[in-house]
């Protein structure tokens, strides 16, 4: 692993028993610290971070031997096929997979596998994916290794939990697979509504300019760094802007600058998905009212 490449350095942090690389660069930067990037420029900031990652990982892999794991839908916008080509000149092959959250309750969720396109076998996998709770890489592994051998996952991500890291190192040491953390700027503490990623949590590992940096730009408050669906910053704009309403609401923060994108819903419908994260706000059951 290269701890320092251009633009970008990894520190090492154990949690746990696992260890963590986690990575700090302007890329990561830029996409954790603005709740506003949407679209092309957000797009744009996740392509240069895993440019990043991979950079890191250069000389870790054999091309000839290696795949994406990718795990739809959210898993798109780290373009790591292009990050991978960009940054060595080669290419990977591309293995799919769609999972779906049926429970969250705090740190632990459960996940099921809905469709797997599995037809590029590799003995080492890339996978980039937000780690809350860790559920959807494990149930996903699950289904690869039914079907292959694997020795090695390196597990790519933007934002992740020590919690996460644990539960999928747990899996990973079961079946002995080799298992690489790469985390963005943080390993984060997971908020008690299970979708919470704040730099402010008490158990959030971070540089302290970071953590001041977060403290300032959401007011105190233990904002998550990637709102409560990573990825619908561009690829669901519109669902994005009102779950960012909802955040507002909750944390007092209205008219504040790290929400100018807010935009209020007029129900609730496209926003079940998400109620855990907010349960505790609004009792919403399976039939949806209006806001108030």
């Amino acid at each position: 692993m290269n701890l320092r490449v251009e633009g970008s350095e990894i520190d090492l942090h154990e949690v746990g028993g696992v260890t963590i690389h986690v990575v700090k660069n302007r890329a990561l930067e830029r996409l954790l610290f603005n709740r506003n990037l949407l679209g092309k420029e957000f797009r744009d900031a996740c392509l240069a971070a895993s440019m990043c990652f991979v950079r890191h990982l250069a000389d870790e892999y054999e091309a000839s031997d290696t795949a994406e794991l990718l795990v739809l839908s959210k898993g798109l916008v780290y373009q790591l096929s292009s990050a991978v080509s960009q940054e060595t000149g080669s290419d990977i092959p591309t293995n799919l997979i769609a999972t779906s959250r049926i429970v969250v309750a705090g740190h632990s969720a459960k996940v099921s596998v809905t469709y797997s396109q599995l037809e590029a076998p590799a003995r080492t996998l890339l996978i980039g994916d937000t780690v809350a709770s860790g559920a959807t890489i494990v149930e996903s592994l699950k289904v690869y290794l039914a079907k292959y051998e694997l020795e090695r996952v390196y597990v790519l991500s933007y934002a992740g939990t020590g919690v996460g890291a644990q539960r999928i190192a747990r899996f990973c040491r079961q079946h002995s697979v080799e298992c690489v953390f790469l985390y963005g700027l943080a390993v984060f503490g997971l908020g008690d509504n299970g979708f919470d990623l704040s730099f402010l949590h008490p158990d959030t590992i971070a540089d302290a300019e970071h953590k001041e940096r977060a403290r300032a730009q959401f007011g105190g408050h233990p904002v998550s760094a990637v709102g409560w669906d990573f990825g619908a910053q561009a690829m669901a704009p519109r669902k994005y802007r009102q779950l960012c309403w909802i955040e507002a609401e909750l944390w007092g923060l209205h008219g504040a600058d790290c929400f100018t994108v807010a935009t209020k819903p007029p129900d609730l419908s496209d926003l079940m998905h998400e109620w855990p994260a907010y349960a505790h706000r609004y009792a919403v059951p399976a039939r949806c009212r209006p806001m108030p």
